[in-house]
């Protein structure tokens, strides 16, 4: 019996939790399992070539809403050329509404809802027993088992929660592969929240991992070389006393893998917080829903949420530890319009995260949401990812001119334009009516059709403010200089006028001075790394000093005059 189990994977730097979870767990007893995973970029005709030429007795694909409408055709082109196939489908996207996966593919024999371990151990098992004659009755103990029966119904078997103390450790053995790829790992299955939007609030409740496992496999991703790993536990620190104690161990491990953790902002102690001021630079990346400060919206989806004790948590995160913080927005829940989502991008906006992601709902299949999206007037898209298109509230217009601030939030948002954008901001502006503004203007101006580079959006920027805003044109040329190291000032910027000679600074010994930490530089080193600029502000003439350390890619910076 050949299996080989299958994911579409939305990068090429991703690897697929499910699958390992799957070999490991199957592979003692049916050894000749075999794993490939594709990435979403790749053409769909190699990814059948590569299955169909393993002439597999069994295929089982990975499902979610990133990749289920590159799956679905896949499934029905391999069912052409592969006819004697069994084809069983698994993962959220696939886990509720089987009926319709398996009355509208007839390519698809089977579906596993839930967990798969045990169900997909099962099932191969009944497959090898039977030589893939399978029939109804021997399918019906099978748990989370979706087929049709002798009469071409479906039927869904009830899943079983599984002890997780059973399944294998993932990681172990020769983990080379892994080497600077982004894993995906797990410590915890279940919610403890009830969000109608997420799948995971009708998914059980949390059940966790041993300890000691947790712990040996995170040191082990950490030898070999991880670039990230990224939890997949819903609220990471819903249990205090076991986030502190994972905490405390992946700060203790001498590492660059940085680890990035789902976390309730309003449930961070103040000993954790204490804890992470001695966690090294890029560590740790927090990732805290928002998603919004309007009560009727949060009531409506059934999210609790502290926002004074977030907001208090964020700031000390950015003050006091080297944590990167990400806040999340979703638009287009219930009973939130166009002004009152500004309100919750403004509170976000104003706690200065090192990221913010502006996401939009989706109304997922087997989520409260989506059965109640007819009350909240949600129109959402048929095909995955079922993105919201208009709510009661919120007009497709709307949401096309969040959808422009999304964009623009991505390509300006942060360090690289952090010195423009505060300036900007001083009119008094909320900066939820400044990116309005601003995608209107690039809405206008047609850019919103177009690919920019980088420099393009310093020169964007100036064109659509500078009028107005003098003193613009220097706080770019501070920011370009601040962050685009090896790229010459372009002209328009005006710079490259400072009467200070970088070499000057060197051979006076007013560099070390000022910098002590370029004191074993050689004098061609600090030249190379060393710019002077002066930047004409309204107020006067300031000269500024840039140094550009080894770490890193910001420069210091010190005022000369």
């Amino acid at each position: 019996m050949r299996v080989v189990l299958a994911a579409v994977n939305a990068r090429y730097t991703h690897s697929s939790l499910a699958l390992r979870y799957l070999k490991s767990y199957c592979g003692r007893q049916f050894p000749q399992i075999e794993t490939v995973e594709f990435n979403i970029n790749q053409s769909p005709r190699a990814m059948l070539a590569d299955l169909a030429l393993r002439r597999p007795d069994v295929v089982g694909f990975s499902c979610y809403i990133w990749n289920i409408e590159i799956i679905l055709p896949l499934v029905r082109s391999l069912r052409k050329v592969c006819p004697e196939t069994t084809i069983l489908l698994g993962g959220p996207e696939v886990s509720f509404d089987g009926e319709h996966w398996l009355n509208g593919n007839e390519s698809i024999d089977f579906l596993i809802a839930g967990e798969g371990e045990e169900a997909l151990r099962r099932f191969l098992e009944e497959y090898e027993r039977c030589g893939g004659r399978l029939s109804p009755e021997s399918l019906a103990a099978i748990p989370g088992l979706v087929y049709r029966d002798g009469e071409g119904r479906v039927v869904a078997n009830p899943g079983e929660p599984l002890d997780l103390a059973a399944l294998p450790t993932l990681y172990e053995g020769d983990l080379t592969d892994l080497e600077d790829k982004i894993v995906y790992f797990e410590t915890t299955r279940g919610c403890p929240f009830r969000c109608a939007y997420c799948l995971s609030s009708v998914m059980g409740p949390v059940r966790a991992f041993p300890m000691e496992r947790v712990k040996g496999e995170l040191a082990r991703l950490a030898r070999a070389g991880v670039q990230q790993v990224r939890f997949v536990d819903r609220t990471f620190n819903y249990d205090v006393r076991r986030a502190y104690e994972l905490l405390e161990y992946m700060i203790s491990l001498d590492t660059n893998t940085r680890f990035q953790l789902e976390v309730g902002g309003d449930l961070l102690t103040e000993p954790v917080l204490e804890l992470l001021t001695t966690a090294p630079e890029n560590r740790f990346q927090f990732e805290i829903g928002v998603q919004s400060t309007n009560p009727a919206t949060l009531q409506a989806v059934s999210r609790r949420s502290d926002l004074g004790r977030l907001a208090e948590s964020v700031r000390f995160l950015k003050e006091r530890t080297k944590v990167i913080v990400l806040l999340d927005l979703i638009a287009g829940l219930p009973e939130e319009g166009f002004r009152r989502f500004g309100e919750s991008f403004d509170f976000v906006y104003n706690l200065k995260p090192d990221r913010i992601h502006l996401g939009f709902l989706k109304l997922l299949r087997g989520s409260r949401l989506r059965a109640e999206a007819p009350q909240f007037g949600c129109l959402f898209t048929d095909e995955a990812p079922y993105e919201v298109l208009a709510t009661k509230d919120l007009s497709f217009a709307e949401l096309q001119r969040l959808k422009l601030i999304e964009d623009l939030v991505e390509k300006y948002y942060g360090p690289r334009f952090e010195r423009s954008l505060e300036y900007l901001l001083r009119d008094g502006r909320s900066p939820f009516e400044f990116f309005d503004q601003f995608a209107a203007k690039w809405e206008r101006a047609g850019y919103h059709w177009m690919e920019h580079s980088l420099l393009s959006r310093y020169r964007i920027l100036l064109d659509f403010f500078g009028r107005d805003n003098p003193d613009l044109r220097p706080w770019l040329l501070f920011d370009f200089r601040s962050h685009e190291r090896r790229q010459p000032v372009p002209p328009w910027l005006g710079g490259g006028r400072a009467r200070v000679v970088p070499s000057e600074l060197v051979r006076s010994g007013l560099l070390a001075e000022l910098l002590p930490e370029t004191a074993g530089l050689t004098p061609r080193q600090l030249e190379r790394r060393i710019a002077v600029e002066e930047l004409d502000f309204s107020e006067g003439t300031q000269t500024i000093l840039f140094y550009y350390p080894l770490e890193g890619t910001r420069a210091r910076t010190v005022r000369l005059a």
